[in-house]
C-alpha cells in the first residue's frame, strides 16, 4: 500500500508522528512519507519532504544556507495536543494538524493565522500541489517578469521562461510569491509551475511544481519590505551596480552589420556623416557599406563613429556594447575600440551569449543571455580580475531565484507599438515585486520601430527606471535617441539630462533596495490603504521610489490639438497633493483625472508633497507638506559600498504656516569624500515667507536677501525669493510660466560636523489645493444620468447625462473620476463581465451638486472567454528555432509562430488544429506579424473533420491581403474536433502568425 501511494497521485496521510533532531524537526504521515522542518530565524522556516528521504540540504542552487546557524531552531519548543504537534518559534506558532494532515502558522502578535493550508499536500511522481486558504482582500505578487501583469489575485501565472517579451510571456523564473497579508513562499525548485491565485476556486491559492519533491521556504513578515529582506537573506542581496550603469546606454552588432544606399523619402533610412542616406541590408550583394569596431572598414558605419555621434549630438553615452550576439570577437580590435571608448568616458562590455567569454584585462562589464549559476559566478570572478576592486557588472536578459545578486535585468521587445508600455510598466513592477529591482528594457524595442510617437513616449518614461539605453541592428529602423527629426532628439536630450539631475535620487533607491525597498514601486508600497492600488486599474502607473508618480503615455488618442489625451490618471490619497513636475499644476490626490492633455514634451510625471531631491552636491529641492524625511546615499561609484559611502538624512515639517527643515550631520566616508561642502536650498513656495532663520550647531547664521538672480548667484551666503525658479533649465523653452521658490545658499562647511536647521515663517504651498469642494444647495442634483446600452463592451462603457455646468464628477464603484465635460463621456480599460456602479454630480468652480442616485451596468464578457484552450496543432513544414509551433495556439499575442522555409502550390504548408472534444465553432481568425507584412497567407483553404481523421473542404479557396487585419473565417454552425488549413501562397519566404485563434459558439 505505501509503495503505491509513493508513485500514484495521492494526499499526504495522516500525521503519526515527531521528533525533535539535532538540527531540524522530523515529521511522520500515515502514507509513508518522512518531512523535515527546519527554523532557520525569525519568521523564516523550511518545509522539505523528499519521497526517496534523500534529504539533500544544500541541494539549490539559489538559497544559501550557509549563513543560519542553529540557535532559532534551538529556542523554539514542540508540544503535542490532542489533534496538533505545536511548534513556537518567537511569536509564531506552527501548527500541524495530525488529521487531516495540514499546517497553519499563527502570529500570536495579530491573533490571526499568516498562513493556512486548506487541504493536505498532493503528491505525485511528476507532480506536487499545495492549496492555501485565500482571503478576499489578501492580493499576490511575484512570479518572475510577467509580462503585463504586477498583480495576480484571480489568475494563473506560469512559472517558467519562455523568452516572450510581449504580454503573456515570462522573462524570468522565480518560484517565489507574497501576499499582502504578510507571508510569502520561496519553493526551493529549479522545475517549471503553475500558481492559481483564485481563478479556478476564488478562496484558494493552488501551487504546483513539476516535481516530486516538496521544498519550501516560509516567509513572514509585516510588510513587503520585511518579506523580500527575507527572500534576500535567502537568495542574495541585489547587485549594487557601479555609477555609470545609471547613464545612457547602446547596444548594437558593429561586426557583421551591412549598409546599402537609400533615400531620404524611406522611413528607415539614416543619414550618416558623408550626408547620404543608407538603410541596413542582409544581402552582401547590395551592400556597399559595412559596420566595424574601430573603422577598419569605413569610419562612419564604426562603433567609435557611434562613440563619437552620440557626443556630436550632446547626448552623454555612459555605457556601449559592440558585439551584441556575435560572439567571435577580434581581441585586439575589441581592445582597441575599449581604449578609444574610455577615452571619451564610455564604458565598453562584451556581449557573451551564454558562454563565459574571454575578455581584454579592462573590461568594465559583460551582457550574457544565461542564468545558470556558474556561468555568472564565472563571468563575475572574470571581471573583479579585471577590475581589481571595482564593482563587476553583468546585464542579462533572463533570470531565476538568486540572479539579481549577480545581474541587472535587460532585454528589448519587438518594439514599435503602443501595447509595449503599459506591459512593460506592470512588467517591471511584477519583476520588482519578485525581488529583482534593477531591471531595462530597450527604448522603443528592436526589430520594430518607426513610429516617432511612441519612440519619444517610451525613452520619456523609460528615463525613469533603473537602466535607459538602446537596442540597435535588429530590424530596419535605427533606434538612437537622435534617430528622428531635431524636435525630437531636443526633447530626448531634456529627459537625459533630468535623468542625470535624478541620479542622486535613483542611487539612493539602488542602497534602499538592497534592504528590501524596491525601486520602482505599484502604488501600493506607498498607499497601501486603498483597494485600488493593488489592481490592474493602475497597473500602468509607478512610484519611483517614495516622491515620484509616472503615468506614461500608453496609447495615440489625441485631443484636437494634436496633443496626448490622457485619461484614467489615479493620483493615490485624498490628503496628498501631487505637483507635475514641469509645469507646477498642483492636484488634489485621491481620484482619477480624465481628459488631460500633454504634448509631446510632457509626460505626466507628478512630485508628491513633502518631497524631498537632493540633485547632487548638496543641491535639495523641496516641495513642503505635513512630515516628511529623506536619507541619501552616496559613495565613489566602484569601490565596496557597504564599508565606503556617506549618507544624509533631511528633513521637512510643515506645520500651520511654520515650516522647519533640519538637515543631519553626514554620517560615513569614502575615497574622494569631501568634508568640506556648501549647501543649497530651493524651496517651493506659492508666495513670499517673511521670517528666515538659519542655525548652524544652534548658532544662528546672519542670512543677507538678494534681490536679483545675478546677485544671489555671486553671493557665498544668502536668500532669494525667486519667482521664475525652474530645476529643468531644458525644459524652460517648453513654457512661460516660471514656479516659485524661496533659495537658500549656505557657505562651505564640514558636512560633517553641521547641523543645519532652518525655521521659515508665514510659509504657504498648496493651501487651496487640499481645500475640498463644498456642496452647493441650489445646484441641483443630476436627475437622468445614464449607460447608453448601446455603447457597452468588454472594456468600456459611455455614460449620458443632461448638460447643467461645463464639468461634472462621476464616481465608479466608490472611485471619483474628474476632469470630465460635455454631456458623455466613454470609460475605457475597464474589466470584463463586472458590474459597475456609478454616480454623477455636477460641478461649477469650487462646488458641486448633490450626487446623483446611483447607476450603472455590467460589461460584456471577455470575448476570449469564448477562445478554445489545450489546442493541439501539427505541421507540415519545420518550424524555426526560437519561433515554435506551440506560439501559434498559445493564446499570447505578444508570441510568433514561424517557418524554416516556404510553400508553393505543390508543396502547401498544412496546419492540423485538433480539439479535445466536438466543438461547436463560430469563427477562426488568423492574427497576422505585426513586425513586417512577411510571411503573410495570401492564399488558404480550410477542411473541417468531426472525427480528427477524415477531412472534407469548407468553402471555396480564400485569398486574403497582406496586411494588419486579423483574418477572420466564419464557422457558425459548425460541429469539429479537428481544423485543417493549407497555405498554398504566402507574402515572403516563410509562413508567420501571431496567433491562430479558434472561438466556440457563444451559449445564451
Amino acid at each position: 500500500m505505501t509503495q503505491n501511494t509513493q508513485i500514484e497521485r495521492h494526499q499526504l496521510g495522516q500525521l503519526i508522528g515527531a521528533n525533535k533532531r539535532d538540527h531540524y524537526y522530523e515529521l511522520h504521515y500515515s502514507t509513508g512519507e518522512v518531512a523535515r522542518l527546519y527554523i532557520l530565524a525569525e519568521g523564516i522556516f523550511r518545509y522539505f519532504l523528499d519521497p526517496a528521504k534523500n534529504f539533500d540540504e544544500n541541494h539549490s542552487s539559489f538559497v544559501d544556507l550557509a549563513q543560519f546557524d542553529n540557535s532559532y531552531f534551538e529556542k523554539s519548543k514542540p508540544k503535542a495536543t490532542s489533534d496538533s504537534l505545536i511548534i513556537q518559534s518567537g511569536n509564531y506558532q506552527l501548527i500541524f494538524q495530525q488529521k487531516p494532515a495540514v499546517m497553519n502558522i499563527f502570529d500570536e502578535t495579530l491573533h490571526r493565522n499568516r498562513v493556512m493550508q486548506l487541504s493536505p499536500l498532493e503528491l505525485d511522481q511528476n507532480q506536487t500541489t499545495e492549496i492555501l486558504k485565500q482571503h478576499k482582500n489578501e492580493f499576490y505578487f511575484g512570479g518572475g517578469m510577467q509580462n503585463g501583469y504586477f498583480s495576480h489575485k484571480g489568475k494563473v501565472i506560469e512559472i517558467k521562461r519562455d523568452k516572450i517579451t510581449g504580454k503573456g510571456g515570462v522573462l524570468s523564473q522565480i518560484p517565489f510569491f507574497w501576499a499582502n497579508s504578510g507571508f510569502g513562499e520561496l519553493r526551493n525548485t529549479e522545475s517549471t509551475g503553475s500558481y492559481d491565485f483564485g481563478k479556478t476556486e476564488a478562496d484558494a491559492t493552488i501551487l504546483k511544481h513539476n516535481t516530486n519533491v516538496f521544498d519550501t521556504f516560509y516567509l513572514l513578515g509585516n510588510s513587503p519590505k520585511d518579506i523580500l529582506a527575507k527572500y534576500y537573506t535567502l537568495t542574495g542581496k541585489p547587485l549594487m551596480p557601479p555609477k555609470y550603469a545609471l547613464g545612457l546606454g547602446h547596444i548594437g552588432n558593429f561586426l557583421t552589420t551591412l549598409w546599402q544606399p537609400g533615400e531620404a523619402k524611406e522611413r528607415n533610412a539614416t543619414v550618416f556623416e558623408d550626408g547620404n542616406y543608407y538603410t541596413r541590408t542582409d544581402n552582401p550583394e547590395d551592400s556597399n557599406g559595412k559596420a566595424s569596431l574601430n573603422g577598419e572598414e569605413e569610419y562612419q558605419f564604426s562603433a567609435r563613429a557611434m562613440v563619437d555621434r552620440y557626443e556630436k549630438q550632446h547626448f552623454k553615452l555612459s555605457w556601449i556594447v559592440p558585439n551584441y550576439e556575435i560572439q567571435d570577437v577580434n581581441p585586439e580590435a575589441m581592445a582597441s575600440f575599449s581604449d578609444y571608448a574610455s577615452s571619451r568616458d564610455v564604458n565598453a562590455g562584451v556581449w557573451s551569449g551564454d558562454e563565459t567569454p574571454k575578455t581584454a584585462p579592462d573590461t568594465p562589464f559583460i551582457q550574457t543571455t544565461s542564468s545558470n549559476p556558474k556561468t555568472l559566478k564565472d563571468d563575475a570572478i572574470i571581471l573583479r580580475d579585471n577590475l581589481k576592486r571595482k564593482r563587476p557588472l553583468i546585464f542579462s536578459n533572463t533570470g531565476i531565484a538568486g540572479s539579481q545578486s549577480r545581474t541587472i535585468l535587460a532585454f528589448g521587445d519587438i518594439g514599435g507599438n503602443w501595447e509595449n508600455i503599459p506591459t512593460q510598466v506592470a512588467g517591471f513592477l511584477g519583476s520588482s515585486l519578485s525581488g529583482q529591482p534593477l531591471i531595462g528594457s530597450a527604448v522603443d524595442g528592436t526589430a520594430g520601430g518607426g513610429n516617432a510617437q511612441i519612440s519619444i513616449r517610451d525613452f520619456e518614461w523609460k528615463a525613469f527606471t533603473p537602466l535607459l539605453f538602446n537596442l540597435d541592428d535588429q530590424g530596419k529602423f535605427s533606434k538612437t535617441p537622435f534617430t528622428y527629426n531635431s524636435k525630437m532628439t531636443q526633447i530626448n536630450r531634456a529627459y537625459l539630462k533630468l535623468r542625470e539631475q535624478l541620479r542622486t535620487y535613483m542611487y539612493t533607491l539602488i542602497y534602499c533596495a538592497q534592504v528590501g525597498e524596491p525601486i520602482m514601486r505599484p502604488l501600493f508600497l506607498e498607499f497601501p490603504h486603498e483597494q485600488i492600488n493593488y489592481t490592474p486599474q493602475v497597473g500602468h502607473e509607478f512610484m519611483l521610489g517614495p516622491n515620484l508618480l509616472i503615468s506614461p503615455i500608453v496609447n495615440g488618442r489625441e485631443d484636437g490639438n494634436g496633443n496626448s489625451r490622457k485619461d484614467n490618471l489615479y493620483l493615490p490619497n485624498h490628503r496628498t497633493m501631487w505637483v507635475d513636475l514641469f509645469d507646477g499644476k498642483k492636484y488634489l490626490g485621491g481620484r482619477v483625472y480624465n481628459k488631460q492633455s500633454y504634448p509631446s514634451w510632457h509626460l505626466p510625471v507628478f512630485v508628491r508633497g513633502g518631497s524631498i531631491f537632493d540633485l547632487g552636491e548638496r543641491n535639495y529641492v523641496l516641495y513642503p507638506q505635513g512630515h516628511s524625511k529623506m536619507v541619501t546615499y552616496d559613495d565613489n561609484g566602484y569601490n565596496d559600498y557597504s564599508r565606503n559611502h556617506v549618507s544624509t538624512q533631511i528633513s521637512s515639517d510643515l506645520e500651520a504656516s511654520k515650516l522647519t527643515i533640519t538637515i543631519d550631520p553626514t554620517q560615513g566616508d569614502f575615497s574622494t569624500f569631501q568634508t568640506e561642502n556648501t549647501t543649497n536650498l530651493n524651496i517651493m513656495c506659492d508666495g513670499y515667507p517673511d521670517g528666515l532663520t538659519v542655525k548652524i550647531n544652534d548658532q544662528v547664521i546672519n542670512m543677507q536677501e538678494y534681490g536679483t538672480v545675478d546677485t544671489f548667484a555671486h553671493a557665498k551666503e544668502g536668500f532669494f525669493f525667486n519667482t521664475n525658479y525652474s530645476w529643468m533649465p531644458e525644459f524652460d523653452q517648453y513654457q512661460e510660466k516660471k514656479q516659485t521658490a524661496l533659495q537658500i545658499k549656505l557657505a562651505k562647511r564640514d558636512i560633517t560636523d553641521s547641523k543645519i536647521e532652518i525655521t521659515i515663517r508665514n510659509f504657504r504651498y498648496g493651501n487651496e489645493t487640499l481645500v475640498h469642494a463644498i456642496t452647493d444647495s441650489l445646484l441641483r442634483s443630476p436627475k437622468q444620468p445614464t449607460v447608453d446600452p448601446d455603447k457597452i463592451s468588454s472594456h468600456s462603457l459611455t455614460v449620458v447625462w443632461p448638460q447643467l455646468t461645463d464639468k461634472v464628477q462621476i464616481e465608479v464603484n466608490g472611485i471619483l473620476h474628474d476632469g470630465i465635460d460635455g454631456s458623455s463621456f466613454t470609460f475605457h480599460e475597464l474589466v470584463p463581465n463586472t458590474r459597475y456602479t456609478l454616480r454623477l454630480r455636477y460641478v461649477a468652480g469650487n462646488k458641486v451638486s448633490e450626487w446623483s442616485d446611483p447607476f450603472g451596468a455590467i460589461t460584456k464578457p471577455d470575448p476570449m472567454n469564448y477562445a478554445i484552450n489545450n489546442i493541439k496543432v501539427t505541421s507540415n513544414l519545420t518550424s524555426q528555432k526560437d519561433h515554435p509551433l506551440e506560439y501559434l495556439t498559445d493564446l499570447k499575442l505578444a508570441s510568433e509562430w514561424k517557418t524554416v522555409n516556404g510553400v508553393s502550390e505543390d508543396e502547401p504548408l498544412e496546419l492540423t488544429f485538433k480539439f479535445d472534444q466536438l466543438e461547436h465553432l463560430s469563427r477562426m481568425v488568423w492574427v497576422p506579424r505585426k513586425i513586417d507584412h512577411q510571411g503573410d497567407p495570401v492564399e488558404v483553404s480550410v477542411e473541417t473533420s468531426t472525427d480528427g481523421i477524415n477531412f472534407k473542404p469548407y468553402g471555396d479557396r480564400l485569398t486574403w491581403k497582406s496586411d494588419s487585419k486579423n483574418k477572420v473565417v466564419g464557422l457558425r454552425d459548425v460541429s469539429a474536433k479537428a481544423i485543417r488549413l493549407k497555405v498554398y501562397k504566402s507574402s515572403g519566404p516563410f509562413v508567420a502568425s501571431k496567433e491562430v485563434i479558434f472561438f466556440r459558439e457563444k451559449k445564451d
